[in-house]
């Protein structure tokens, strides 16, 4: 027998590899499923982000009492099961306050911590 076509006999994917790598699969997409993130955790990381773009901290009680409730009453989530898309007001552009609302931010979020915006 040829050297090269046994070569390329165990070149091949085995069963048994497929089926571990779709295991590993369905287990990060069920992990992404269950973390994905809700509009609370997303108003946690907007109070920080806020924090952060200010340079000051604020007041646990402000933010708790004022920040945090006011985005989540902005935010629009779109739920993909394994990430959420959410979309603010975009309050740095001047539009919005003359009558544009279609001006929004929007960030991608991912296992309830991770949100990059778009």
């Amino acid at each position: 027998m040829d050297p090269y076509t046994e070569r390329q006999v165990e070149r091949r994917a085995r069963p048994g590899r497929i089926r571990n790598m779709l295991l590993v699969l369905l287990i990060l997409l069920g992990v992404l499923a269950w973390l994905n993130p809700s509009t609370e955790d997303f108003a946690d990381y907007a109070a920080d982000d806020l924090q952060e773009i200010l340079g000051t901290s604020l007041p646990v009680g402000l933010n708790q009492a004022v920040v945090r409730p006011l985005v989540k009453s902005l935010a629009e989530r779109d739920n993909y099961i394994i990430f959420s898309v959410f979309s603010l007001p975009n309050i740095q552009d001047s539009s919005t306050f003359i009558g544009d609302i279609t001006a929004k931010k929007r960030y991608l979020g991912v296992f309830k911590i991770f949100f990059i915006e778009l």
